[in-house]
Formats: C-alpha cells, structure tokens, sequence
C-alpha cells in the first residue's frame, strides 16, 4: 500500500475542516448566518455659527459625553451687549406701538377742541365787525374833539387880536396855537376811528380767521379720531422686527456656548482655550454613541434568509464569548460586487449585497473600523 505525503494529508484536512466550517450553518437550514463585518460609527463635527475667542474647554478626548453636556465655550461680552441693545429697542417698538393703539390722551382732545371753539369765535367777531356800542363811543369822541377844536380855535382868534394890538401878551398867544393844533389833531384822530368803526374788518382778517379756525377744527378732528391704521400697522411691524433681532441675538448668545447634541465619545479636540476661531470652524469631532453599526456582505445566495428588523448577535474580537444583540435595518437594492458570469450557482455565491446592522452599546465597546461577526438566525418560512 502506497503511503500519502504527510504534507498533502494535512492539507487535505485543513481543506475539508474549511469546507466544513463554511457549509455546515448553510446544510443545516435554521443553523446561524455567520457574516463578517466592520464597525462604523457616524461622525459629527462640534463648532459655533458665530466664532471668537475660546474661553474655556470642558472635555477632553475619549470622554463619553451626555445629551446638553457642555464642550467648550467662547468669550460673549459684545453678544451679551447686542442682546441687551435688541430688548432696549423691543422696549422702544413696544411703547410705540401701544401709544399708536391708544391714540391722542384726553387732556389733549379737550385741549384742541377748546382752541377751534376760541377760533371760531374770534371768526365770528371778526365778521360781525365793530359792536354799536363803540360806533356810538367813537361818535361821541368826534363830536367831543369837533368842540374842543371849535373852542382852540375861538381862544386863538381872540389872543391873536390881542397879540396884534399890543395888548395880550405873547406867551398866552403861543400858548392858544399849541392847543388849537393839538385839538385839531385830535379832531382828525376821532374822525379816522369812527371810519374804522363804521367800515369794520378787512376781508384779509376775515380771510385770515377763516382759515385758523378750519386749522383749529381739522387739528381737533385729527385727535377725536387717533392713530392712522397705516401708523398702528408700522408700529406693529416695528415690533416684529425687533422681536426677530431681540430673537437672533439670544440665538447668538446660544453659539457661544457648544454642547453636545446627543450621546457621543470625543475623538479629536481641536481647540484651546485662548484660540480664536473662524464662524463654523469644528471644536471637536465627535461620534455618535447610539448611531454605529456593523456592515456586513451577504452572498445573494442567502439574501432571502434577512429581513428588515431582524433581530441578530453581534460579537467582536475584543470581547470573545460575549454576544450583542443587533438589528437589521438595511439591505442593500444594489449588489456591490458582481461576477461575470452570475448564471451558474456557484458563481452567484460571490454576488454580494451590503446590509446594515445597528447595535446597541452602552458601555462603549464598539470602536469605528473594528472588525466583528453577525449571526443571523433565519426565520422560519424563508
């Protein structure tokens, strides 16, 4: 009997101890899926829409992070001072608006109705003209000047003869011209008065009363009815508008502080404090705890054995023995590799479609790029 080369015995073993590793789950039907795969993790980058100076870093790589836990934080005195400046105006539109809303005060209606009432009485005083009791006044005042003119002239006509026959003496003379042109100066001045009384006012006064009155009364109107709506409505969206400010400058104060969205392990920290950095440069890149997965590849020969919502185990070599538990939550429409010829079954094994499989770890375990298993025990009926 011919004897077998010991080399070529163990690798006839090694083939056979293979084969049966890889047919045993899939000739047994309901035996485990077993899927190589690699972990991934999604990645965020941490940073503030507004930029500025560092002021203080509050983690440090590989720290596990909360939901709100604060990252870092930057110097804010001209924010804080922009938030004050914006409630200073709102407070400004606000009074605005609730003095167009309330319109005139009453003191002020009662005001401008009284100044139209004296308007149109001064109008009215002005057309009636002069009263009859001063026409009479100034009549009087004529006649009183006529008689007074009357005698000056008597007295000076006496002197003067006196004057002119050396009798009289010349002061006295002088003394009767002085009165007589006063009296009849007066005379003159008592006769223009009473023409101004008996003609009245002129049309350019009546005129000129007419038009403060219809002033007085259009002023009083504009009060009785208050604020034009065009006015409440500028004043209202004065309001809005710095409602908006007053609303994007706590949004800015907000940036100055960076917070984690959600729970995460720190992987870059890119900043110091004291570092000055541009409006939306990353702070630190972070990856999401509760978003990693494992994708795996499964040949198109067993596609129909996953499902979406599956639930499978997951291990990786870190932790032997020890089985996550996981769900399918994608398979891929698209084959990622396919061969030439896919009409032959044993070429169709090497079609692959990628699958994705979450994986819930809550101590940190899985790491991005690790490598891992799935094992999928199929459902019954497929």
């Amino acid at each position: 009997m011919k004897k077998i080369p010991i080399p070529i015995l163990v690798l006839v073993v090694a083939t056979g101890a293979a084969a049966a590793w890889w047919y045993w789950p899939r000739s047994n039907g309901p035996e485990q899926l077993r899927l190589p795969g690699t972990v991934e993790i999604q990645e965020v980058r941490l940073a503030s829409k507004i930029g500025g100076r560092v002021a203080t870093v509050q983690v440090a790589e590989g720290q596990v992070l909360e939901p709100g836990q604060v990252v870092a934080t930057f110097e804010k005195p001209e924010l804080s001072a922009r938030l004050e400046q914006a409630r200073a105006k709102l407070e400004i539109a606000r009074a605005s608006l609730d003095k167009a809303n309330r319109g005139s005060r009453p003191e002020e209606i009662a005001e401008a109705k009284a100044a139209a009432a004296a308007a149109r009485a001064r109008l009215a005083r002005i057309k009636a003209g002069t009263r009859e009791e001063e026409k009479e006044r100034a009549r009087t005042e004529v006649e009183a000047a006529v008689a007074d003119e009357r005698q000056a002239e008597e007295e000076y006509v006496r002197l003067k003869q006196l004057s002119d026959s050396g009798v009289g003496a010349r002061t006295d003379f002088l003394a009767a011209i002085t009165t007589r042109d006063r009296t009849k100066a007066h005379a003159v001045a008592a006769r223009a008065a009473l023409a101004l009384a008996l003609a009245g006012n002129r049309p350019e006064e009546i005129t000129e009363a007419e038009a403060e009155a219809a002033r007085a009364d259009a002023r009083y109107e504009l009060l009785r009815k208050g604020t034009r709506e065009e006015d409440k409505a500028a004043a209202y969206s004065a309001v809005t508008e710095a409602e908006a400010q007053l609303a994007e400058a706590e949004t800015n104060l907000r940036e100055a502080t960076v917070t984690a969205p959600e729970r995460c392990v720190v992987e870059v920290l890119a900043v110091r404090p004291g570092d000055v950095l541009p409006a939306g440069q990353p702070i630190a890149r972070v990856l999401r705890a509760d978003d990693l997965w494992v994708k795996v590849f499964v040949p198109s020969t067993d596609l129909g054995k996953l499902k979406p919502n599956q639930p499978v185990e997951v291990t990786v070599d870190s932790h032997p023995g020890q089985r996550f538990r996981g769900e399918i939550t994608q398979i891929a429409s698209t084959a990622e590799f396919t061969p030439r010829n896919v009409q032959s079954a044993d070429e169709r094994k090497h079609q692959v479609f990628a699958a994705k499989v979450r994986v819930t770890d809550p101590h940190g375990v899985f790491k991005s790029g690790m490598a891992a298993e799935v094992f999928v025990t199929p459902t019954g009926g497929q």
